[in-house]
């Protein structure tokens, strides 16, 4: 019984930030997976991923191995404002 499998990174920046498309054909089946790098990321970075988190991704369904929290930065906490003191005498 022979097995046909393919499997593709691309990598991409969105916009905001860089992201991998990890695409996986096996036995006629399709299944893709989002990668936020966020920083763009080196050949290295991207060779250390592919050969210690390839086999982690859920390409076919169920949970993905390693869910991603968005990054926080410092713009994204609302600005505190003090109101103006009103001191009448």
């Amino acid at each position: 019984m022979q097995i046909s499998v393919s499997s593709t990174l691309t990598v991409y920046h969105d916009g905001q930030f860089w992201v991998g498309l990890a695409e996986h054909v096996e036995d006629g089946r399709y299944g893709a997976a989002r990668i936020v790098f966020g920083a763009e990321p080196s050949n290295e970075e991207i060779l250390r991923f592919v050969t210690s988190k390839w086999a982690k991704l859920a390409f076919f369904g169920g949970n993905p191995a390693e869910a991603s929290e968005p990054a926080k930065t410092p713009s994204a906490a609302p600005a505190r404002r003090r109101k103006p003191s009103s001191s009448r005498r």
